[in-house]
């Protein structure tokens, strides 16, 4: 039996879920008068993650760690009471973001045990490893893997390249693609930092599942209040950043792929690199503002306003040297971020993602003439 206070650090886990039970507290127990202590700590949870504030943890005691742990499942009701696709997105992403701080403070040991128990298992050394045997590495776009290791970490985490692909299509950065991993016989090499980076998206998905089931409210008039202020604070959010129009874009124009990322972009979801670099090229090329690009980021779950703001300065060359141009097609099937592709980007003249938006604002009569351009 794990300790109090690591369950409280990981309330995720099976066994923490298993304390809450053997406490034998039912959620509208903890939702009592008695219970304010752990009512204001899933408050505050869920308001950090509307916020998207900095992760904070310093639990002392064994009243505030059953406090914490406790808070878990309450916030999760909360969240599950409100409803709203965005905010749990937040709320996932603030939860696996606090579980990567406190996994970079844990043991080796520990690590590995809830690695094992989110389905990541890892390996000192590859299968059939020997002694002064040199692993296999896969041929790489320049990028040399382990380049963000931290300083003096020379422990290896060889995990199943199945294992491996899954979360880390949520990751972004060329330095996470399987092409520039080192492998041996289907496993991935990597260290601490890059080991919880992965477990951070398991995380994510474990504290997600189970929050979309529709929930009816107990007859709880305190609870029911404390669902209309979140709900509150949902919408003063999304309303903060909202734009009043998106500018010139016309959704009936865009190309199967830039409806898809869009469709992410405002489900909530994070966008990989690769996809955030060409949708902002793409809206900056059809003569997007500036201002309404970066309001299209804002639902994402890891936004931060100083960062996205830089990221769609810098790509549209407000603050570069840079104009960036949008990706050809061909690019984007490279990248794995050509969704869904229709008769029209199957033209062998159809090239870019830009080009296909404009066609789609002509009559049916104008655009043969497209296919001389170049």
């Amino acid at each position: 039996m794990e300790s109090l206070t690591f369950l409280s650090r990981f309330p995720f886990l099976d066994e923490a879920r298993e304390w809450v039970r053997s406490q034998e507290l039912t959620i509208i127990d903890m939702l009592s008068p008695d219970s304010e202590a752990i009512q204001a700590r899933a408050m505050e949870r869920v308001d950090d993650a509307i916020e998207g504030k900095e992760i904070i943890h310093d639990v002392r005691g064994r009243s505030e760690e059953e406090v914490e742990l406790l808070s878990y499942p309450v916030s999760r009701f909360m969240v599950a009471a409100v409803g709203d696709q965005n905010l749990i997105k937040w709320f996932s992403h603030h939860e696996g973001e606090r579980a990567k701080v406190l996994l970079e403070r844990e043991e080796p040991s520990n690590v590995l045990s809830i690695g094992e128990e989110l389905g990541l298992v890892a390996l000192e050394h590859p299968p059939n490893w020997k002694p002064g045997k040199d692993s296999k590495r896969a041929v790489t776009k320049g990028v040399r893997p382990q380049i963000f290791a931290m300083e003096g970490e020379n422990r290896e985490y060889w995990v199943r390249f199945t294992g491996y692909l899954p979360p880390k299509r949520n990751i972004s950065g060329s330095e996470w693609d399987l092409i520039n991993q080192t492998m041996d016989k289907g496993y991935i090499k990597l260290n601490r930092r890059t080991y919880i980076r992965i477990l951070q998206e398991l995380v994510k998905k474990k504290v997600e599942d189970g929050l979309y089931v529709k929930m009816d409210l107990p007859r709880n008039p305190k609870l029911r209040e404390m669902v209309k202020g979140l709900k509150t604070k949902v919408e003063g959010r999304k309303k903060r950043y909202a734009p009043t129009e998106l500018g010139r874009l016309t959704i009936t124009r865009l190309p199967p792929c830039m409806k898809q990322i869009l469709g992410m972009s405002q489900a909530g979801e994070n966008l990989p690199h690769h996809a955030r670099f060409a949708f902002v090229t793409f809206l900056h090329a059809i003569g997007m503002s500036g201002e309404d690009i970066f309001k299209v980021f804002t639902g994402a779950p890891d936004f931060k306003e100083d960062i996205v703001r830089y990221q769609v300065e810098h790509i549209t060359g407000s603050t570069s040297a840079t104009n960036y141009s949008p990706p050809n097609c061909d690019t984007m099937k490279t990248g794995g971020i050509c969704f869904n592709p229709d008769t029209l980007c199957e033209k062998e003249w159809l090239i870019n993602p830009v080009k296909y938006y404009r066609i789609k604002g002509k009559p049916r009569t104008q655009r043969k003439t497209e296919k001389k351009e170049t």
